[in-house]
């Protein structure tokens, strides 16, 4: 009988992979909410789950996984690059990591207390927020009227169309009626 036992043999003919122990937690897909009254900018109460009571200002939106980061809650330690950092050194920074959209609400704005929202139509036909405690209408913030990268007025990117070209005229009908009725590879197929 040679040296080696039973259990390494056996881990020899199987890929490792194919142990529960050895492929890692799978997680359900997260499906994405496609109505969301929150928005960047927003003042939000946190009601449920450890950060209860906590409000802040929305930062960021993160869609595909149904979160939200708000400032100055659920504030960790992270490992994060010191800004204007060349030499790209990680340091140990308090930072606000995300919270699920339903331990969201958003804050009323005549009662400051946190409220649903509802969507309704003015009689101009545009679309608003409005809080279903006291019936006011949330207004968008000013922030989304704000890029995150700003523009550079003037100048003309690498996929930019020259403006002559934009304002040339390539289509002259009678010339492509004429190239129509004539028979040939380009014009009118042949019967």
């Amino acid at each position: 009988m040679s040296g080696v036992s039973k259990v390494a043999q056996y881990l020899e003919q199987r890929p490792i992979r194919s142990f529960p122990w050895a492929r890692g937690k799978r997680r359900k897909p997260v499906e994405p909410n496609h109505r969301w009254s929150i928005v960047r900018g927003d003042k939000v109460v946190v009601v449920n789950g450890r950060h209860r009571g906590q409000s802040g200002v929305v930062q960021h939106v993160l869609r595909q996984s149904n979160r939200l980061i708000v400032e100055g809650v659920n504030v960790r330690d992270r490992m994060l690059y010191a800004p204007g950092d060349e030499e790209k050194v990680k340091v140990k920074t308090a930072a606000p990591c995300s919270v699920h959209y339903s331990n969201v609400n958003l804050v009323c704005p005549v009662t400051s207390l946190p409220t649903r929202v509802a969507r309704r139509f003015l009689d101009d036909g545009t679309r608003v927020r409005v809080a279903v405690r006291s019936g006011a209408i949330i207004e968008l913030p000013e922030v989304l009227k704000e890029r995150h990268t700003p523009r550079t007025p003037g100048v003309p990117g690498p996929k930019d169309t020259d403006e002559a070209d934009v304002l040339a005229v390539t289509y002259d009908p009678d010339a492509d009626a004429a190239a129509w009725l004539e028979p040939g590879p380009l014009g009118r197929p042949e019967v």
